[in-house]
């Protein structure tokens, strides 16, 4: 949809009438990865690998590079812009801060980077936008409903799993059980990266999820999760 509206843009109206083919300025797609999760320094990514059917060349394709530009990878693109390299550091700052329980970590995350001058001139006139964003740049709802969708998938994967390694009948049953217990401990991690992402501090989310805030603290560290 995006390339579409993309092109729509750039060939003026009558041209599209014409007979003759019109030349197109050639596309190249990047994603820049700077989240949670362990990711490769650079990786491609194909519309095709998600297709239910794959024989031979696809009709349809699209190549999109995506580049981890998390600051310990060390990427040689964030030498090269300047920008790109400081919004870098700014991301890993609010991580940071998250992770840390601290009150408002997304304006403290701001202020030190003011302070560093780390895209000092852009947080400055643009500061309040960017906590909004963080905070409202995603359907919360939808998000821990899917997150509980593919909690349960990999229960049932990783249960069905286990159970053929340990037998048919006694591993069935223990597989099952240990696919359902992963399940849950996925969902609770969803449910405290997404309040962690909402500014929460670990004392305010084992309230919300009445629990301790040991067993919050543990989950955080277990999982690593930052925002």
């Amino acid at each position: 949809m995006y390339i579409g509206r993309a092109y729509e843009r750039l060939v003026p109206p009558r041209s599209r009438y014409k007979k003759k083919l019109v030349p197109l300025p050639t596309p190249e797609f990047y994603t820049f990865y700077n989240g949670k999760e362990k990711w490769e320094k650079e990786k491609e990514l194909r519309l095709s690998d998600a297709y239910i059917v794959k024989d031979g060349e696809p009709s349809l394709e699209l190549k999109v590079k995506v580049i981890n530009i998390r600051p310990e990878e060390h990427h040689e693109i964030l030498e090269k812009c300047q920008v790109l390299k400081e919004y870098s550091q700014f991301m890993e700052t609010v991580q940071n801060y998250q992770i840390s329980g601290v009150e408002e970590p997304y304006k403290k995350a701001i202020k030190e980077c003011v302070e560093k001058g780390i895209l000092a001139d852009y947080l400055m006139r643009k500061g309040s936008e960017v906590v909004n964003m963080l905070l409202d740049e995603y359907d919360y709802e939808t998000d821990i409903e899917v997150q509980r969708e593919e909690a349960r998938e990999q229960g049932r994967a990783e249960g069905r799993e286990e159970g053929r390694e340990q037998g048919r009948a006694e591993g069935r049953k223990q597989g099952k059980e240990e696919g359902r217990e992963e399940g849950r401990k996925e969902e609770k991690r969803a449910l405290v990266q997404k309040k962690l992402e909402k500014g929460k501090t670990i004392s305010q989310i084992a309230d919300d999820l009445e629990d301790t805030e040991e067993n919050i603290a543990h989950l955080i560290e277990e999982f690593h999760l930052r925002v």
